[in-house]
């Protein structure tokens, strides 16, 4: 299928527009010049998904032909077990079936997982800095803040919800050609940094301003003996220092509605008590305006938590490697991945109770894609499966949509290299 038919077929508005941060930045733009904001949230899963306990297949359609199916139409016993807890929400999920992450293949040896959270949310190569791998470009949801995002309010929140797992949540944001950005793993801290300025400021803060204008008269009284190139530099970082001036002015200023609390006293060990304070947080950041664009890295949680304590520990190497070994293993990660649903299904729900200032809900006005950094636990990039959830003012939701591999790209399999791919 040609490229044009894809994006047709997803329901965009214009065979310009992908899945891909020119894309998004279209639809969520759609938005800002109404009474609400669009919004998006990144959900970032490790070790992908099983593709047999996720793949939906009504009766007389093909795993050998382009179709795609009404989720509004279909039973919830329809719904593959992955998949099953957002049947609730089905007439907002957009489900690709038929993608995979050939670009990552053809990257540099080794380093599949890596490679993977790279290319999947920036959609370049990865480089190698001698010590580790980088990014060469900003990823989908830095993006899309530097195009959305209210220029006196934070441009996004990065989240890593780590609680009681054994692997952290992937490094998934990058600015651009370098490292990632650092990731907030603490819903007390993340509270702190929303609204902390306006509910416990910080007594220096009202100095800050002044300090800023201060530095600013010497730098007029310098600029003339600098060069241009020096000068330049130097009124760019004042002007980025006068932005984070403003920002933190008008945070200390945020007048909002029903703040959540979060108790210093509670360590958030459990990890569905992490994604629910967490959920909270972001549900409340984008009521009140402070940010519109969030991403959610998901590290590991304890194989206990999902039922399978008994098998091993260890879900990255004990599970997740054994999915095409053990029965039991592969059981086990679709188990895991239904998990994950559910805990979507509670944060769409949360954004569906929320009013918006457009009468609305704020779930009305937000995006969600949810992805991974590799298709499967086995380090395999094939049968690549990401969700779509909102979006309903730019995308034709509530549907499952399904083409073959034709994309000739040798892609590794558990039989070895296939001689297609998905698109």
């Amino acid at each position: 299928m040609k490229r044009r038919d894809f994006l047709r077929m997803i329901g965009l508005t214009s065979v310009a527009s992908g899945l891909s941060p020119f894309a998004l930045q279209k639809a969520l733009a759609e938005g800002l010049s109404g009474a609400a904001p669009k919004r998006l949230i990144v959900l970032s899963s490790c070790h992908g998904w099983t593709y047999d306990g996720w793949k939906m297949r009504p009766e007389g359609l093909s795993d050998n032909t382009a179709w795609e199916t009404s989720l509004n139409s279909m039973s919830e016993n329809q719904f593959s077990e992955a998949l099953a807890p957002l049947f609730p929400h089905r007439q907002r999920l957009l489900a690709l079936d038929g993608l995979s992450l050939a670009t990552a293949e053809l990257d540099l040896d080794g380093y599949r997982h890596q490679k993977g959270w790279i290319q999947a949310w920036t959609g370049n190569w990865a480089y190698f800095s001698g010590t580790e791998l980088g990014a060469q470009s900003p990823s989908l949801d830095q993006f899309i803040a530097s195009r959305i995002a209210a220029s006196d309010k934070l441009p996004s929140i990065e989240i890593s919800v780590n609680a009681g797992g054994p692997e952290l949540g992937r490094p998934i944001n990058h600015t651009g050609h370098g490292l990632p950005l650092p990731m907030e793993s603490s819903p007390q801290k993340l509270w702190q940094r929303l609204f902390g300025p306006s509910q416990s400021p910080d007594p220096l803060q009202s100095l800050q301003g002044s300090v800023l204008d201060y530095a600013r008269a010497e730098h007029k009284a310098l600029a003339n003996r600098l060069g241009a190139a020096d000068r330049q530099k130097l009124e760019m970082h004042f002007d980025l220092l006068g932005g984070l001036s403003n920002r933190i002015e008008t945070m200390s200023n945020l007048s909002c509605g029903d703040i959540p609390l979060v108790s210093t006293n509670d360590s958030f060990s459990d990890y569905d008590q992490a994604f629910d304070a967490f959920s909270e947080l972001v549900a409340t950041a984008f009521a009140c305006d402070i940010t519109r664009v969030a991403s959610m890295s998901l590290g590991d949680m304890p194989s206990s938590h999902f039922g399978w304590g008994d098998i091993t520990d260890d879900v990255h190497k004990g599970l997740a490697h054994e999915i095409y070994n053990n029965d039991d293993a592969h059981r086990a990660m679709t188990v895991y991945t239904a998990y994950h649903a559910r805990q979507i299904a509670r944060l769409v729900s949360l954004l569906e109770s929320i009013p918006d200032t457009d009468g609305n809900s704020v779930m009305d006005n937000t995006l969600i894609i949810w992805g991974s950094e590799l298709a499967n636990g086995w380090h395999g990039y094939l049968n690549y499966c990401p969700v779509l959830i909102g979006g309903s003012w730019h995308f034709n939701t509530g549907r499952y949509m399904h083409w073959p591999h034709e994309t000739p790209i040798q892609l590794l399999g558990p039989q070895g290299y296939t001689q297609t791919s998905g698109k």
